[in-house]
């Protein structure tokens, strides 16, 4: 990370990377979906499925894609575990929940949520690494947040309102991307997905991470279900330990 890039997520909690996708891969991944996941939507306007790694090559490779694997490695430390994954597709109207997440120990966040900040190192617990296979523009929904709430001590008193956007308080942002961006953010932050508003389809992919000792959802991946994985990604996809656990990223040493 760039020493901006540090700034700007310590400063609000997420931070937008420009095209780690190119367009082909942006492609890829589109058709990807379309064939493995053609699901119809529900009746809030919201396509949503997991294990979206496991629809091919392509998503797969987003487990520990080279662009996005030393964000990794700098916010979750160098033995990152990928935790779980899941898609995010949304038609104009389509809604999806609350404003939520937090710091841990307000309000009954889990305890995995979590920002550190300690002589020059960042640290997080559980973090989102959402890919975007299409944009989202000004005023067009999805992922939406409080900057800087992932230092707050007061996020119990967000009033209800606001959490169900049902008033709009300037503290509350959409944050814009492009196709082919990747949006990064820790659950420390309060978050959550903004009514979409645009024409064309929101399409998210959103892989989430943990440090090597800890773990959010209560089942693993099983690395015979990615018989092609790479010993780096069966590293990342390896349930949480600590003692005599390998760094994940290949040093090629």
């Amino acid at each position: 990370m760039t020493p901006e890039e540090k700034f700007i997520f310590d400063l609000d909690g997420y931070l937008v990377v420009k095209n780690v996708l190119t367009p082909a891969e942006v492609g890829e991944l589109n058709a990807l979906a379309d064939e493995a996941w053609p699901g119809e939507y529900e009746e809030n306007g919201l396509r949503r499925t997991s294990r979206v790694s496991l629809w091919g090559p392509a998503s797969q490779n987003l487990i520990d894609h080279p662009k996005a694997l030393p964000y990794m490695v700098e916010l979750l430390g160098p033995k990152v575990r990928v935790d779980h994954d899941y898609s995010i597709f949304m038609r104009k109207g389509g809604k999806a929940g609350r404003l939520h997440g937090g710091q841990t120990m307000q309000g009954g966040v889990p305890g995995d949520h979590w920002y550190k900040y300690h002589d020059g190192m960042l640290r997080n617990g559980l973090t989102v690494f959402t890919y975007c296979l299409s944009h989202a523009g000004p005023a067009d929904g999805g992922l939406g947040c409080i900057p800087g709430s992932h230092k707050s001590n007061f996020t119990v008193e967000i009033p209800d309102e606001v959490r169900t956007y049902q008033r709009t308080a300037h503290y509350v942002r959409q944050v814009e991307a492009e196709a082919g961006d990747l949006i990064i953010f820790t659950e420390a932050l309060v978050h959550g997905t903004m009514e979409w508003t645009a024409e064309h389809e929101r399409r998210s992919l959103l892989y989430k991470f943990s440090p090597g000792h800890s773990s959010w959802s209560s089942t693993y991946y099983d690395t015979a279900d990615y018989p092609n994985a790479t010993e780096q990604q069966q590293r990342m996809l390896a349930p949480p330990s600590v003692g005599r656990r390998p760094d994940t990223m290949e040093t090629g040493e």
